[in-house]
């Protein structure tokens, strides 16, 4: 069928799903995607749960996780709990930053 056109079908969060992390006081969210649903679920907003939960929640979002070799990891040493670090680039007017994730087992 071809190459999937994700910016017109795309699994993500429902806006109504903040509600659920508000309510648990979530403070990041991290998805293998965009996080949003496509087509979008609200008329008029492209993406309504980054706007919820950037500008309502103050959450911070990590989009587009791979996640394969850190499952291989916790696979081989029989351990899935470990701390996770997060360092973003320090950019000034961005919304945006490459991070640079390490699992510390």
């Amino acid at each position: 069928m071809g190459p999937w056109d994700v910016t017109r079908a795309r699994a993500g969060l429902h806006p109504a799903a903040l509600e659920f992390l508000a309510d648990r006081q979530i403070a990041v969210l991290g998805s293998d995607g965009a996080g949003d649903t496509a087509a979008s679920a609200v008329d008029g907003v492209d993406f309504p749960v980054h706007a919820l939960a950037i500008n309502a929640l103050g959450l911070h979002l990590l989009e587009f996780l791979q996640l394969e070799e850190l499952a291989a990891v916790c696979e081989e040493l029989r351990r899935w709990s470990f701390l996770c670090v997060i360092a973003p680039l320090r950019l000034r007017g961005a919304t945006g930053s490459p991070v640079n994730p390490i699992a510390i087992f």
